[in-house]
């Protein structure tokens, strides 16, 4: 049968099922994932989901039953993970974020590098945009030993899609935990503001809105990646670079949202974490929480928050691992700690 986990478990989402695939890869475990996505309104996988999960299968040359869409239980059984090059199509605008978040972990434990060539969504609602991968996930990664680079050949805006994204993983032999207790001094705030098919004084007035919100800070170093492309949106993401951490904030472009708007959702957001203290953004923490537990020593951060999406990662990876996990308050954060 292989480990079982309950997809319905705490928040119940998608990301049970790409954290459990991804480490099923990792370790050579075979699982069994039952009640997936049990709670929500359309149950069962999504074609966004399975594009992730066929593709770590593929990478892994996995066994799997039950992978179609609506399907509230599949059956993974892992086998060589050689490395090799792989490409996958999402189909429109399905998150190439997420799709990384079920494939990283397999490629970073592969034989041999591997190099994956993914096609949909950079910067989608309800996903971290693939420029937060790029400034905020992929750094803070590479000081626990991972060696992962991206390029964002071609954007894809919702609802069309059609973006591009190539990334390039070595095997990592081994993690190291990673200790973030303490932000260290503070360096410098930096940002990009993707735009396509829009006029030039769409980026211009965010910019206006970043230095307006952030102007207690030294004058954030902007990019502006503006162009023609086969589908029209913006996006903002936002990154405070500290001595020992970066901390993370983004927002994405909608009909009826004013530019200045834009800019002040991602700079309130970047600011609030700022002045609480913490060392990772409640999604970054999310985010990191497996490659932690797959890491050699201790890591702790501080957050801001620790989200039931949080805790559900850490209860999916905890079936996996055992490893000691404390979580305490500390004034405006929570201290989390793997041993």
């Amino acid at each position: 049968m292989g480990l079982e986990i309950d997809g319905g478990w705490g928040e119940g989402g998608g990301q049970i099922v790409r954290t459990a695939v991804s480490l099923a890869c990792a370790q050579g475990k075979g699982i069994v994932v039952n009640n997936i996505r049990k709670g929500r309104k359309q149950p069962g996988l999504r074609p966004q989901h399975l594009a992730g999960i066929n593709l770590a299968a593929e990478m892994c040359d996995a066994d799997v039953k039950g992978l179609e869409v609506g399907s509230t239980n599949i059956e993974f059984r892992p086998g060589n993970n050689i490395g090799g090059r792989f490409k996958t199509d999402i189909g429109t605008a399905g998150s190439i974020s997420l799709v990384l978040q079920a494939c990283l972990i397999p490629a970073l434990f592969a034989k041999g590098q591997t190099s994956l060539h993914i096609r949909g969504g950079t910067d989608v609602p309800l996903s971290p945009p693939t420029d937060f991968l790029s400034m905020v996930i992929l750094p803070l990664l590479r000081k626990m030993n991972a060696n992962i680079e991206m390029t964002i050949d071609q954007r894809g805006f919702y609802p069309s899609g059609g973006g591009v994204v190539n990334v390039d993983i070595s095997p990592v032999g081994e993690l190291k935990g990673i200790d973030i207790s303490e932000t260290g001094r503070f360096q410098s705030i930096i940002g990009n503001i993707a735009s396509r098919n829009l006029p030039d004084h769409v980026p211009d007035r965010i910019q206006n809105a970043i230095v307006k919100y952030l102007s207690e800070y030294p004058i954030p170093k902007i990019s502006k990646d503006s162009s023609k492309g086969p589908s029209t949106g913006v996006s903002l993401t936002l990154a405070a670079i500290y001595e020992n951490t970066i901390l993370g904030s983004s927002a994405l472009g909608e009909k009826g949202l004013p530019a200045e708007r834009l800019g002040e959702i991602a700079s309130q957001g970047l600011k609030e974490t700022m002045t609480t203290g913490a060392t990772l953004d409640d999604h970054t923490g999310d985010q990191l929480i497996p490659f932690m537990f797959l890491a050699n020593g201790p890591s702790t951060f501080k957050t801001p928050e620790l989200s039931m999406h949080a805790r559900t990662n850490l209860w999916v990876v905890q079936q996996f691992m055992e490893r000691k996990v404390d979580v305490q308050e500390a004034g405006r954060t929570i201290i989390v700690t793997i041993e």
